[in-house]
């Protein structure tokens, strides 16, 4: 027997010991084994292609017009082909709507300029690491905050919530280390508890509205769930 061919024979007895015990597990339980995977397989595919579905519809609400998308889906470059790889996987693990949104908006300007700016590239690589929440926290934090100037130049924004809100900046927290914020050098760190609240203070940079102008879009014509 050649070496080269004991890894694939190995693969094999393996594969045939699995479907061997699967067989027979199926079996002892009077089929249950084979209609748990068929229901796991025919609900999960129907969801799988709805989030999927999901991609593409809001991609075409960005003005990607269908012989832009397949000339994107067809290219050969290697960046392009990588692009789109991680945006089917991103896709599929997103666990909200919001990330959906967001990747097609990072996909149009790919698509349309080439590449990913700096902050973009941030965004879409890091995406999966936000929850639903971080992102209503971002939008709220943005809302109407306060300034405060410190010289001529210098300014940083900041914001009071809630003591039972504190949670509030572990989210900012996120967007600071993936640099779509700042924290300005407090002595804590750009978040200050008093007796009564915390104080969440950042610095904007030229990112910063523009993610709150997109999820301000978002929010304004998404129902409340």
């Amino acid at each position: 027997m050649s070496i080269k061919s004991l890894p694939k024979k190995m693969g094999n007895d393996l594969k045939a010991n699995v479907k061997a015990v699967y067989h027979a597990l199926d079996i002892a339980s009077d089929g249950s084994l084979s209609l748990i995977k068929e229901s796991i397989a025919k609900s999960y595919q129907g969801f799988m292609d709805a989030k999927f579905s999901n991609l593409i519809l809001d991609m075409a609400d960005n003005n990607i017009k269908t012989d832009e998308l397949i000339k994107f889906i067809n290219s050969q470059s290697h960046e392009d082909r990588e692009f789109m790889s991680n945006l089917i996987i991103k896709s599929l693990h997103a666990d909200n709507r919001i990330t959906t949104f967001l990747l097609a908006k990072l996909s149009k300007n790919k698509i349309k300029n080439g590449s990913l700016n700096y902050y973009e590239s941030s965004l879409f690589t890091n995406i999966n690491t936000f929850t639903h929440e971080d992102f209503e926290i971002y939008h709220a934090c943005l809302t109407n905050p306060k300034e405060h100037k410190t010289g001529e130049l210098i300014s940083y924004y900041f914001i009071n919530v809630p003591l039972e809100k504190e949670h509030y900046s572990c989210a900012l927290d996120k967007f600071v280390s993936f640099g779509i914020l700042h924290k300005p050098l407090l002595a804590n760190g750009g978040h200050n508890k008093t007796e009564k609240d915390v104080i969440l203070s950042f610095f904007k940079n030229p990112y910063s509205d523009t993610l709150y102008q997109i999820l301000d879009e978002y929010f304004k014509n998404t129902p409340p769930s």
